[in-house]
């Protein structure tokens, strides 16, 4: 048996020789590890030829250039509708039918009106015409002294009496004339016409429902006129003072996302909206529709172009380091046995994703852009405000 202090110096020596050991292993994988690279830490970008665009997005509805509210102007039943949402129609086409009954009445009982007036009337120029030749037998009679005067003065007064009736029924009749012409108007208000081009885009009636249009003209229909359409697009209040009539823009919608629609700006609205707190200004412009793709309502996602710099030598923006004199920046270079070499370049168009190399680089070169952090990788866009984008 041991002594105690034996074992104490028996477990000393055992835990030494492990000591070694591990430091043994350590300085093994210590001094034959693998040297690593540190230009293969850093994330690099190639400087190549492409677009720089500094622009300002925005998001917008798409809406007929024109929209007509087709109202009802006579009062009474829905008797046919002609259309259904979607149909094309042409100006002039019947839409819709109200019952005619009260109007065809009105304008049967102004033309009787008529006739009966101008029955009076063919009846006092005939007494006129009597009342005429009795005024001429008179005078006659007066010459040769056969008649008293007052024969005279009454046949005068007679055609004087039948030609203010004659001019009273002409009154009359003018009078039932624009009566007829008001009863017909009215009754042609029975059948409701397009008043333009376009397609049915809501309808407010049903078939059956009676309409009263006695204080307002009730809406029958909308018609949209598709075959150009207006974009209103909401801008920042921070991006607005850089827009003006004439920018030109490209948009697309979220149905088909790859197909870019180009125009123009043609007048930013001075009255701004207020969204959750924030200020909107809605830019106007207009698009042909030929094909039809766009719609109404539909989502545009528009791009507003402020600059641009068409097949010039860009690199990241991230790449950029401090700003010297004369418009120079910093950048770092992986050469072409790995190693990082500081640059001075001249910067031209500068958006936020990527910017136009004036000088200092050239087509092919690698340039560092991050040490290969999460933090790097993301710092481009991190940087990006939400309202600018450049296309590269």
């Amino acid at each position: 048996m041991l002594s105690p202090i034996s074992r104490f110096w028996s477990r000393l020596a055992w835990l030494r020789w492990v000591l070694l050991l591990v430091i043994a292993v350590g300085g093994y994988f210590y001094f034959t590890r693998e040297k690593v690279d540190p230009a293969s830490q850093v994330i690099t970008s190639v400087v190549k030829r492409g677009d720089v665009e500094v622009s300002v997005l925005a998001t917008g509805k798409v809406e007929a250039a024109k929209t007509v509210d087709v109202g009802a102007q006579a009062s009474g039943q829905i008797q046919r509708l002609l259309v259904k949402l979607g149909d094309r129609v042409k100006k002039g086409d019947l839409l819709a039918e109200i019952d005619p009954s009260v109007s065809q009445n009105d304008f049967d009982e102004a033309q009787m009106s008529i006739e009966g007036l101008q029955a009076q009337k063919t009846i006092k120029q005939l007494m006129l015409d009597d009342a005429e030749q009795e005024l001429a037998r008179q005078k006659t009679m007066m010459e040769g002294d056969a008649t008293p005067r007052k024969e005279l003065e009454s046949a005068a007064n007679a055609v004087k009496m039948r030609q203010a009736e004659i001019r009273q029924l002409a009154a009359q009749l003018r009078q039932a004339e624009i009566k007829l012409a008001t009863a017909k108007t009215n009754l042609g208000f029975t059948r409701i016409l397009a008043p333009i081009d376009g397609v049915v885009a809501s309808i407010a009636v049903k078939e059956g429902q009676t309409v009263n249009a006695i204080q307002s003209a009730p809406t029958i229909l909308t018609l949209a006129d598709m075959d150009t359409m207006k974009i209103q697009a909401q801008v920042a209040e921070a991006d607005v003072v850089r827009l003006k009539a004439g920018t030109p823009l490209y948009f697309s919608v979220l149905g088909a996302p790859e197909t870019k629609i180009k125009a123009i700006v043609a007048a930013v609205e001075p009255t701004p909206q207020t969204i959750n707190n924030a200020v909107f200004y809605n830019a106007l412009f207009y698009v042909p529709n030929p094909q039809g793709l766009l719609r109404l309502q539909m989502t545009a996602q528009v791009t507003f172009i402020l600059a641009e710099a068409r097949n010039v030598l860009t690199i990241p923006v991230g790449a950029i380091g401090k700003k010297g004199a004369n418009e120079q920046f910093a950048v770092q270079v992986l050469d072409a046995q790995g190693q990082i070499q500081d640059r001075t370049v001249n910067i031209g168009l500068r958006g936020n994703i990527v910017a136009e190399v004036k000088s200092g680089l050239k087509e092919g070169d690698k340039v560092v852009i991050g040490n290969g952090s999460a933090d790097d990788v993301a710092a481009p866009a991190k940087r990006k405000s939400g309202k600018v984008s450049v296309r590269a």
